[in-house]
C-alpha cells in the first residue's frame, strides 16, 4: 500500500515529527496530487498541519492558469489552506540569462520558502518519486558526473522533504486510480526537446527490457552513492583543514597541502572552491560550477605544475591563479574600483566584489549583540567614527594605524607587502573608511584609533560577507 511505504520513508529518514506544519508543493500533476492525498491521510496520525503551495510559472498561458484554479479547488475540497500565486518566470530567465528549467527551479524554491516562512512551517514536501531519482541518475551519468552528482536527489535537504522518493510512478498512478483522484496534465512533459522527457519516454522503457525493476535498481544505486558521498565529504573535511581559506580578494588554497591530497579529494576540494566563487548576486550556483569532468582534471593538473603568476581562466569569469605557494580563485578582473556609502544601520551591496555589508548600532556598551554568519566582522566606537561610513578600494598614499602596533602608522602598501597580499589582488581588498581615515582593512586589521575602549558609550558593528551566501 502506497501510504504504508510513504510512512516508512518518513520514519526512515526522520522527515516529520508530530505537530509539524508542512507546506505541500502541488503542481496539479499526478505525483503532487498523490503526495497531497497521502499526507492528508496521514495528517491525523502525525498531527500534521498542511498548507498547499502552487506557483503558476506563466510559461503556458491559459493552461497553467487552469491548473492554478484546479489546485485551488482541490485545496477547498480537502479543507486545506492554499497559497496560489503566479510569477513571470520567462521574464526572470531573460533578465538573468537562465534556461527555463533552471530559472523555474530557482523561482519555485524561493516561492516555497516564502510560503513556509509565512505559514510558520517547518517542512516543505515535494512530489519527487523513485522515477525522478532514476531519471536524474541517468541524466547525470550521460552528461558525466562523479559520486556527488550521481547520488542525485536527497530524501531530505534542509527543510525540504520528499516522502514519495521510494515510490514508483506506476505506484502513483495505481493510487490515483484506486482513490479516483483527478489531476492536471502538463503537455510539456511529452516534449522531446527536454532530455529528461527523452529518458522517460525512450531510454527507461528500453532498459526495462533488461531489468523490469530498473527504476528501483537505479534509485537504490543512487542511495548507495549518496551514503558513500557523505562518507567522502566527512573524510575530506577532516583532511582539508587549513588548506582552504576565504580572503577578501578570493578563496585561497595552500599549494603543497592541496597537491598532497589523493586525486579524488583534489577534485572535490577544487569544486567546492569553485562553487564558493561561482555565485552571482542572486545566489544562483550551477552544478560543478559549469565545469566538465575534462575541465576539472585540466584545472587539477594545472595546479600540480603551474609556476607562480600563471592564470587559468574558468567559466563564469572565475580565475584560477598561482601566487607563490598558494592558488587563488576569484571573480572578475584584477583591477576593481569601487566606493559605496554604507547604510547605518542596514545592509549595503557591493556588486563589484560580490559582497554585502551589514551594520548595526548598540546604544549601550554592555549590550551583547552580533551579526551571524559573517566571514569578517569588527566593532568600533560609534562616537569616534565620522558618518557616512564608506567601503572603497585603496587609493594612492593610503595609510592607517594597525591595531596591536603600539599606535604607529603604516602605509597600506607596506602592510600588504608584509602580509604577502598578491599585488594583483590588492585593489579587491575592501577598506572601511570614516572621512579620510581607514577604519578597517577588511579581513586583515582594524585601525586602533576607532576601537571601542573603556569609555565607549555606543558601538557600531560591521559585518562583511558574500552577497549570495546563504545565511
Amino acid at each position: 500500500m502506497l501510504t504504508t511505504k510513504v510512512k516508512q520513508t518518513i520514519q526512515r529518514f526522520s522527515m516529520l515529527k508530530p505537530g509539524d506544519r508542512v507546506v505541500v508543493a502541488v503542481s496539479g500533476g499526478p505525483d503532487s496530487v498523490c503526495l497531497l492525498n497521502a499526507l492528508w491521510s496521514l495528517s491525523k496520525e502525525f498531527a500534521l498541519t498542511l498548507h498547499i503551495a502552487h506557483l503558476d510559472h506563466m510559461f503556458r498561458g491559459r493552461e497553467s492558469a487552469d491548473e492554478a484554479l484546479f489546485v485551488a479547488g482541490l485545496a477547498k475540497k480537502l479543507g486545506v489552506p492554499a497559497v496560489v500565486e503566479k510569477i513571470d518566470v520567462p521574464a526572470f530567465c531573460r533578465e538573468r540569462g537562465l534556461s527555463s528549467q533552471e530559472g523555474a527551479r530557482t523561482v519555485r524554491y524561493d516561492f516555497l520558502q516564502n510560503v513556509a516562512k509565512t505559514a510558520d512551517a517547518t517542512r516543505i514536501a515535494t512530489g519527487h518519486t523513485a522515477d525522478d531519482q532514476a531519471e536524474t541518475f541517468l541524466m547525470r551519468l550521460l552528461r558525466g558526473a562523479g559520486v556527488s552528482g550521481l547520488s542525485a536527489i536527497p530524501p531530505v535537504r534542509d527543510n525540504i522533504i520528499r516522502p514519495l522518493i521510494d515510490v514508483t510512478r506506476g505506484e502513483v498512478m495505481a493510487y490515483i486510480r484506486e482513490h479516483g483522484l483527478e489531476f492536471a496534465t502538463d503537455p510539456s512533459n511529452a516534449q522531446s526537446v527536454y532530455m529528461r522527457n527523452r529518458i522517460r519516454r525512450d531510454l527507461l522503457p528500453l532498459l526495462r527490457q533488461f531489468n523490469p525493476r530498473v527504476v528501483e535498481t537505479l534509485s537504490t544505486e543512487a542511495e548507495l552513492l549518496r551514503d558513500e558521498n557523505e562518507a567522502m565529504e566527512a573524510c575530506l573535511a577532516e583532511r582539508s583543514g587549513g588548506i582552504l581559506r576565504q580572503e577578501p580578494y578570493g578563496v585561497v588554497l595552500e599549494r603543497d597541502s592541496f597537491n598532497a591530497l589523493p586525486q579524488a579529494f583534489k577534485r572535490r576540494l577544487f569544486l567546492q572552491t569553485v562553487q564558493m566563487v561561482d555565485e552571482d548576486i542572486s545566489g544562483l550556483t550551477r552544478q560543478n560550477g559549469g565545469l566538465s569532468s575534462v575541465q576539472i582534471d585540466e584545472a587539477v593538473a594545472f595546479m600540480e605544475t603551474a609556476r607562480s603568476g600563471r592564470v587559468l581562466q574558468l567559466p563564469s569569469n572565475v580565475r584560477l591563479e598561482r601566487e607563490y605557494e598558494a592558488f587563488i580563485l576569484s571573480r572578475g578582473t584584477d583591477a576593481q574600483v569601487f566606493s559605496r556609502i554604507l547604510t547605518l544601520p542596514g545592509v549595503t551591496r557591493i556588486p563589484e566584489l560580490g559582497l554585502q555589508a551589514e551594520t548595526a548600532i548598540a546604544e549601550s556598551p554592555d549590550e551583547d549583540f552580533t551579526l551571524k554568519n559573517y566571514l569578517w566582522q569588527a566593532e568600533f566606537d560609534y562616537d569616534k567614527i565620522q558618518k557616512p561610513l564608506v567601503l572603497r578600494s585603496r587609493l594612492s598614499g593610503d595609510r592607517f594605524y594597525p591595531s596591536g602596533m603600539g599606535g604607529r602608522s603604516k602605509k597600506l602598501q607596506d602592510y600588504f607587502t608584509d602580509e604577502k597580499v598578491p599585488r594583483r589582488k590588492r585593489n579587491m581588498v575592501p577598506l572601511l573608511v570614516s572621512g579620510e581615515d581607514i577604519v578597517w582593512v577588511v579581513g586583515f586589521r582594524t585601525d586602533a584609533r576607532f576601537l571601542p575602549g573603556a569609555g565607549a558609550k555606543r558601538k557600531a558593528l560591521v559585518g562583511i560577507h558574500s552577497m549570495s551566501r546563504k545565511r
